[in-house]
């Protein structure tokens, strides 16, 4: 069972292949003997949630060994060790090489605790067992920040910087494009300083990749906006497989407040940034995320904000309201924004951003896009899919027209060149041109 963000997904399907390696094998829920659950920790939220998956796990299932792997073991293993008896172990995710071998020790009863230290080893493990959908897939690039962020949890979690080297990226990438993968999706907590730890940069790896054959798209995921490198989009410009989506978590526009996260930005800075993006390619498509109730925000930052969101129009923005995380610098800051008014504030950025999305969007009615069919409504003619514009699983969607649907013509993974016809809401609606 996988819980998180794509990060942790990727780390789900290694455990998977180490597992099988190891001489397991994968299967559903209800035939396993052992439940290995992949935690999140970043946020109270995604604590709530993984504590509540593995005793609900357990108790649903109360013969089978449960064992909670991922972030929240790695941050909390001891505690909870000694306070959840539910769970039967704990398992860090530092080196996920060393998880086969640590479920072995708690099916034994040999411990209940297992946090290893040392980082994974720099080698490729093929993960055949993937929790996305036909022909996309995500590549870990990276692990750990040195950002540091005074709110994040992400270096307490998971360190410091250590880029995975581009001839495994590359190999991994080469894999997926043989299998007939389209979408590859590459990840880590901050592409945008991919490399720095190598004494690369990712122009490096970028046109590494551009030298690659066969008909797939790559798209990026996260980059920090004061470590975002221009020189990327030049190679945006020559290589069309790089798909113009850009994914820069601004988090605020106030300097005040963006220093007090320990960000060097501001509103002129990040709308220069926006403009720089989209007057080198016009049919970029940026998306963000903003935290709410940081603690200090006033008011005139809260406008501030407000004033950034409207003049930057984000085609995608996710809000989330600041979570207090022990460890972290934030956590005793002084100026706590009440909850009420956190949430009151993340509901009008929130209602402000929908309007500007859905007026980024009528730009594509018209439009010919590809679109990536994840799903099929055969009754009722329509396939569910995903253009250049949408992300996995984050933003809207392109319901797709045809007759093809019902007669088998268009299948799970095809990708359809279609015809925007109109807005829904945050999805597209397209017909069908071309099936390739």
């Amino acid at each position: 069972m996988n819980l998180g963000c794509s990060k942790n997904q990727v780390d789900g399907e290694t455990v998977a292949a180490l597992m099988e390696k190891q001489g397991w094998r994968y299967t559903d829920l209800e035939n396993a003997g052992v439940v290995i659950i992949n935690t999140c920790g970043f946020i109270n939220d995604a604590k709530e949630e993984s504590i509540n998956t593995i005793l609900n796990c357990k108790n649903s299932y109360p013969d089978k060994i449960v064992i909670a792997a991922g972030c929240l073991a790695q941050r909390y293993g001891k505690e909870l060790a000694q306070e959840m008896s539910e769970a039967d172990g704990f398992v860090g995710n530092h080196d996920l090489y060393a998880i086969p071998d640590a479920v072995e020790k708690i099916v034994l009863g040999k411990t209940r605790l297992v946090s290893p230290v040392s980082p994974s080893p720099d080698c490729f493990v093929e993960r055949n067992i993937l929790f996305t959908f036909p022909r996309s897939t995500y590549i870990k690039i990276a692990e750990g920040c040195n950002n540091n962020c005074t709110y994040c949890a992400i270096p307490l979690i998971r360190g410091q910087l250590r880029s995975i080297p581009a001839d495994i990226i590359i190999k991994e990438l080469k894999n997926f494009i043989k299998k007939g993968f389209f979408e590859i999706n590459l990840v880590s907590q901050d592409l945008a300083s991919w490399g720095t730890d190598l004494g690369q940069d990712l122009i490096y790896l970028l046109k590494r990749i551009s030298r690659l054959k066969g008909d797939f798209r790559v798209r990026l995921l996260y980059m920090h906006p004061d470590k975002f490198n221009p020189g990327i989009l030049d190679i945006f410009k020559k290589e069309k497989r790089l798909i113009p989506y850009f994914d820069i978590p601004f988090q605020h526009a106030s300097e005040p407040v963006l220093a007090a996260m320990g960000r060097k930005g501001n509103k002129e800075k990040y709308l220069e940034l926006i403009a720089t993006i989209r007057k080198a390619l016009p049919e970029s498509v940026i998306r963000s995320t903003i935290m709410l109730g940081f603690p200090g925000e006033k008011e005139p930052d809260f406008q501030c904000l407000m004033d950034f969101l409207k003049e930057a129009e984000l085609d995608w923005c996710g809000f989330f309201t600041y979570s207090r995380e022990e460890g972290t610098k934030a956590f005793n800051l002084k100026g706590r924004v009440p909850i009420a008014t956190a949430g009151l504030r993340k509901e009008q950025a929130q209602e402000l951003q929908n309007q500007i999305t859905e007026r980024r969007l009528d730009s594509f009615v018209g439009k010919e896009i590809e679109v990536l069919v994840e799903e099929l409504i055969a009754e009722e003619d329509i396939a569910l899919g995903r253009g250049y514009m949408n992300a996995p699983e984050v933003d809207g969607a392109v319901i797709l027209h045809s007759d093809k649907v019902a007669t088998g013509g268009i299948k799970l993974g095809d990708v359809v060149l279609a015809k925007v016809i109109k807005r829904n809401n945050i999805d597209l609606e397209a017909i069908d041109v071309r099936v390739s």
